[in-house]
């Protein structure tokens, strides 16, 4: 095996799935509650054998790859539905999966008057899922109480994670899924703000230059293995001459 082929190889797949995440990521910075995904590098080594030697080639690859938790702004809406939380915690949500968790909160009611997700999964408070009581205006505390008409009938389920990275995975449409052993625990550093939604936390400007940074990299490993693969043709040329 070519060290310089195998080196350049790799660190081409690895700018590859670099690329991939951060074209997702550049497309999701106007989705509400969005994490931006990261990937993490490592060193790895091959051996190779020879007749009469043997070398490591070391080339860098992605090893893994997990969502940056890191808080979006909060902005005003108006819109009584939509909900932000400032803090840590996630708002609960049963899908047919089974509970995942999302930092958005852009609700709705469905027909029969359930607090769900844009994509119809409900809403999840402290007594199940919420059912908004007819003949009022729904309005949330900053502890995620809900009321109407000055009545108290559920509260938002806020659920935080001592380490969400470990804890959670991500599942697509803003949601989570819980695939570490720690259990989510009733949030009490979270606070509900009622008209607000938490923006992506993806920087578009900072990213397109990550992404363009890593482009040229791509580009150049992608010469470097042509050159190489035109120089091992040239031996091989030079070496059938010669029989």
């Amino acid at each position: 095996m070519n060290n310089g082929l195998y080196t350049s190889f790799m660190g081409m797949r690895a700018r590859q799935r670099t690329l991939d995440a951060q074209a997702n990521n550049i497309a999701n910075a106007m989705t509400t509650g969005y994490k931006a995904e990261r990937l993490k590098y490592s060193t790895i080594e091959a051996n190779e054998k020879g007749e009469s030697s043997r070398q490591n080639l070391v080339a860098a690859a992605v090893t893994s790859g997990a969502a940056d938790f890191s808080a979006g702004s909060i902005n005003q809406t108006g819109r009584n539905l939509d909900i932000a939380i400032e803090g840590d915690g996630f708002f609960q949500i049963q899908t047919p999966r089974g509970p995942r968790f999302t930092r958005a909160g852009n609700f709705t009611m469905d027909s029969a008057g359930q607090l769900v997700t844009k994509n119809g999964d409900l809403v999840i408070g402290a007594r199940g899922p919420i059912t908004v009581p007819k003949g009022g205006e729904l309005s949330i505390g900053t502890d995620g109480s809900l009321s109407v008409n000055g009545n108290v009938f559920n509260k938002l389920k806020i659920v935080s994670f001592e380490n969400p990275a470990a804890a959670l995975e991500k599942e697509g449409n803003s949601l989570f899924a819980q695939t570490g052993e720690e259990a989510g625990k009733d949030s009490v550093r979270s606070i509900v703000h009622q008209g607000a939604l938490e923006s992506s936390n993806i920087n578009s400007i900072t990213e397109m230059v990550s992404m363009m940074n890593n482009s040229r990299e791509f580009e150049s490993m992608q010469k470097s293995i042509t050159l190489i693969m035109n120089d091992l043709g040239r031996k091989i040329a030079g070496e059938i001459g010669k029989m």
